[in-house]
């Protein structure tokens, strides 16, 4: 009854309030949502600290904001300004009108090799389309470039108000959780709210596991990736190592979309380094799947390939760069919710076991099991 009336509640808000009055809303709880979310992600280096070097709450929710204003002011003192440097010469390098023709004119004089000059004459012979083409994509980059530099000054009031907050909240986790367990069993009856509380855990277990995890994982490869591009003079490097660093967020597709840009930045300030900053990206993503990626992250996301596909796909579509990265999860916890659900109703028909050998988790257990034997 009470499910039924909220999700009534939500539909008639839904219905009334208009696209620009909901987008009113969440920008006038924007410091809310980025401290909501600061302080999840930041929740799980508390209780490490507290776990392993056996300090109070406070003292761990303290190492945890110091560590990372720390690296918030290395990131501002060192490498920001890097940044923003590369990307002034980026848009000023693609908002000169530059000259696909002269360019490529260029590159055949430079390079004396049959198949860079095949493609020379493949773009210059192409109609005007491919050649606008390559000019929208420049212009694009630099669009996003210039947007990302205007973003980082007008978000500073709700970056340090979020900041406080999430500290706010860090502090009163308990009581928090605690008013929301009371609210969950005042409006639902027993068995709903056990089970609304048991979703709400795996939700958590799922997205901490991932989320983190990937942060981390980005991290180290944005980091590495811009080592190699400076020692290799890939141009732009701190720039170059931030995008990768970024979309390798987005599972499968996230190397890809973010290597569009830097092999096309390369390619039009030092052509030869193009190829170089390709081959880069290559040998770090085989690092990442091979070696980074299931360490930190795990292997066990709960989901096949396949899904994973789909899911960053219908996110990205549906939400765009937030839906690619957040897709995974939620389906992870989807496909762990309907397969509880279908477990719990084959056992009470007495087909627990049918058609069990074929699934995909279990072939997985029976080969490990069979290798542990050999």
């Amino acid at each position: 009854m009470a499910s039924s009336a909220i999700c009534c509640f939500v539909i008639i808000l839904l219905i009334v309030f208009k696209s620009s009055t909901l987008l009113w809303l969440l920008e006038a709880f924007q410091p809310v949502i980025y401290a909501l979310i600061l302080a999840y992600l930041l929740d799980s280096v508390v209780s490490f600290f507290v776990k392993r070097l056996k300090v109070r709450r406070s003292q761990g929710i303290l190492l945890a904001c110091l560590i990372l204003l720390i690296l918030a002011g290395f990131l501002l003192y060192m490498l920001v300004p890097q940044i923003l440097e590369n990307i002034n010469n980026v848009v000023y390098l693609m908002e000169g009108n530059v000259d696909i023709v002269q360019i490529l004119n260029g590159i055949k004089e430079k390079i004396d090799n049959q198949y860079v000059q095949s493609v020379a004459d493949y773009i210059l012979q192409a109609s005007e389309s491919v050649r606008n083409t390559l000019d929208n994509a420049l212009t694009s980059i630099s669009g996003m470039l210039v947007k990302f530099i205007t973003s980082i000054g007008s978000s500073a009031f709700t970056i340090v108000t979020s900041f406080i907050i999430n500290i706010y909240m860090l502090v009163e986790k308990e009581d928090i959780l605690a008013r929301g367990k009371r609210f969950i069993y005042a409006f639902f009856n027993d068995k709903s709210a056990r089970k609304t509380l048991h979703i709400f855990s795996h939700a958590n277990k799922i997205f901490k596991s991932f989320l983190n995890g990937k942060l981390l994982d980005s991290l180290i490869v944005g980091i590495i990736s811009a080592i190699v591009f400076f020692i290799f003079k890939v141009p732009y490097a701190p720039l170059m190592g931030t995008i990768i660093g970024v979309f390798n967020l987005i599972p499968y597709f996230g190397p890809i979309i973010g290597s569009i840009p830097v092999i096309l930045v390369s390619f039009f300030v030092n052509p030869p380094k193009a190829l170089t900053a390709l081959l880069i990206i290559i040998v770090v993503q085989q690092l990442d799947a091979n070696l980074l990626d299931p360490r930190i992250v795990g292997v066990n996301v709960g989901v096949s390939p396949f899904w994973i596909i789909v899911s960053v796909t219908v996110g990205g579509k549906l939400f765009g760069i937030w839906g690619m990265i957040v897709s995974v999860p939620i389906v992870a916890l989807i496909k762990t919710i309907v397969e509880e659900s279908v477990n719990i109703h084959l056992i009470e028909k007495g087909m627990g076991d049918i058609e069990k050998d074929k699934l995909r988790e279990n072939k997985k257990k029976r080969l490990k099991k069979d290798k542990k034997i050999n």
